[in-house]
């Protein structure tokens, strides 16, 4: 019964949907939330058309769904379309419960990013947070930094940012919301303990949280 119940649940996976009509066209959307028996899916704009193909794309692996639509949630931005699986590729199923338990697995880590390129203080505080039960990770290039963030397997919820490779931090706050905007970011200040506060309550908000919440 646990691991059934660990099944259904609606889990925070990041990936792409894109939902294919009958008469042809095609309608792409970011996965908000995946179990192995169905997907929250937003997409821009207003939308009723209800999809019954649907590709989906979990980081490297992809494949394609029979579904129906259970639910529209509606404003002028974006739909929120519900879906229940009826067939699934093999092969994506086994991705699909992959990604789920991924990220159960995150919930029990807390990952956390941490971008500071000022060494001394960055180790306070890696430290500080393993202390506290979380798992920091801290890349040492803008590269490493981006790349741990569209890992979608690492499910990395929260950032801690300092100026550092030649940027601000505000700099480095826009271009997380612009291109990762489910991650909360926070800024490192010389009070580290502040800032590991600071990562508790952000991830206390996240989804991850409300995930570890679920199977607590």
């Amino acid at each position: 019964m646990g691991d059934e119940r660990r099944r259904a649940l609606r889990v925070p996976v990041r990936g792409v949907a894109v939902f294919h009509a009958e008469g042809g066209g095609a309608l792409h959307g970011t996965i908000e939330n995946l179990s192995a028996s169905g997907a929250l899916v937003a997409v821009s704009g207003e939308h009723h058309t209800a999809p019954t193909h649907v590709e989906l794309k979990l980081g490297l692996d992809s494949g394609r769904v029979v579904a129906r639509t259970v639910r529209f949630e509606c404003d002028p931005r974006r739909t929120h379309i519900a879906i229940e699986f009826e067939e699934v590729e093999p092969h994506l199923r086994a991705s699909i419960e992959a990604a789920v338990e991924g990220a159960l697995r995150a919930a029990a880590r807390r990952p956390v990013l941490v971008v500071d390129d000022r060494s001394t203080r960055r180790s306070d505080l890696v430290a500080r947070l393993v202390a506290r039960g979380m798992t920091p990770l801290a890349p040492r290039t803008p590269l490493e930094a981006i790349d741990l963030l569209a890992r979608s397997h690492l499910h990395i919820n929260v950032c801690l940012l300092a100026a550092s490779f030649g940027h601000s931090a505000d700099q480095l706050r826009a271009l997380v919301a612009e291109s990762f905007p489910w991650v909360t970011a926070a800024d490192i200040s010389d009070d580290v303990e502040a800032t590991v506060d600071a990562a508790a309550d952000a991830w206390s908000a996240s989804a991850m949280a409300r995930l570890a919440t679920a199977i607590a």
